[in-house]
């Protein structure tokens, strides 16, 4: 097998490499999550100041059997490299799995990294550490600690006005000394700054199992430049904070609309400051974040959001929306 980095630029490369990395993605998922390949070109092609990407296939006969993706952040956190395996299901047991990751572990050595973090799927009722699940045993054998269990939940829409009624009444008394803001896209300048100190805090702020993670810098700079690559991957981000009243941005909550991901929602962050905890402002951004949603974008079927097990007050949160659990997640390290 020969493995060489993907040129995103060449159309031909690039799909055959996403048509790899899609039968793997959906082999065996109930609810797979796969990014299209647009999305693909946009990761690989656009400027990020906030990390380095890089993406290989593993060649037989001149066709992938294996993509291997590695993402090195280049403002925080250097000692990380986040890599992903993805093997052919019709040509899995090879050794063309175990080869990419050696490739992979190479060019985070190469460039200074000391940890490695991946992820594997598999079925709610499964273990929670993924014992006796092959993408699990894969990292496992070679070398990495399961370091945190994930679930994926799913939430039917749209959900029923009474229900955010009913929430937003509910939580409306604990958080009257604040505001709520909702924006479309592009985070509006006046408050660019302080919401990226508080969505640079997500990582050392939300559970982490074992992995050691400082905060994450997430300036100016960097926040326009992952918007252009959100742009150029056909994805829309809809945004509500909570800001306090000597103006700063304590909380916040985001949903992605795919445009290449057909009936489909993701809620990504959602966050409150540790000082201004207590006045329910995760559900308050939450049910406000989703019902201006709704309103824009109606047709959608399915919203989906990941959540340590650990974490139990997001959990609850979720679950009084409606959520259900649908797939487990692990997250794994090894040191280098």
């Amino acid at each position: 097998m020969q493995i060489r980095r993907l040129d995103a630029t060449d159309p031909e490369a690039l799909d055959a490499w996403h048509a790899t990395y899609h039968a793997a993605q959906l082999f065996g998922q109930d609810y797979p999550s796969p990014w299209a390949v647009q999305e693909v070109r946009a990761q690989l092609l656009g400027e990020r100041p906030g990390e380095r990407v890089e993406a290989f296939g593993g060649y037989v006969d001149g066709r992938p059997v294996v993509t291997g993706f590695i993402e090195m952040p280049q403002m925080d956190n250097r000692n990380l490299a986040y890599v992903e395996v993805n093997t052919h299901p019709e040509h899995r047991r090879l050794g063309h799995g175990s080869r990419m990751l050696e490739h992979l572990t190479a060019v985070a050595l190469a460039n200074g990294r000391t940890t490695l973090t991946a992820d594997g799927s598999w079925p709610y009722d499964r273990p929670a550490d993924g014992a006796g699940e092959p993408t699990a045993e894969f990292l496992t054998h070679h070398g990495f600690t399961f370091s945190l269990g994930d679930v994926k939940r799913a939430l039917d829409l749209p959900v029923d006005d009474a229900l955010l009624d009913r929430l937003a009444g509910e939580s409306a008394p604990h958080h009257a000394a604040y505001t709520l803001r909702d924006f479309r896209g592009p985070v509006p300048e006046d408050i660019i700054d302080r919401f990226g100190a508080l969505i640079g805090s997500l990582v050392s702020e939300a559970p982490m199992g074992e992995l050691e993670l400082e905060p994450e810098v997430f300036d100016r700079a960097r926040i326009r430049s992952d918007e252009e690559v959100f742009e150029a991957s056909g994805r829309t981000k809809y945004t509500t904070v909570a800001v306090a009243e000597d103006g700063d941005v304590v909380a916040y909550s985001e949903l992605v609309l795919p445009a290449h991901d057909p009936g489909r929602v993701y809620q990504w962050g959602t966050l409150v400051r540790p000082d201004h905890r207590g006045h329910r402002l995760g559900m308050a951004t939450k049910v406000h974040n989703l019902r201006r949603f709704q309103e824009q974008q109606p047709g959608r079927a399915l919203l989906f959001t990941f959540n340590a097990e650990v974490n139990s007050h997001m959990i609850a949160v979720n679950e009084a929306l409606g959520f259900r659990p649908v797939q487990r997640l692990g997250e794994f390290q090894k040191q280098l």
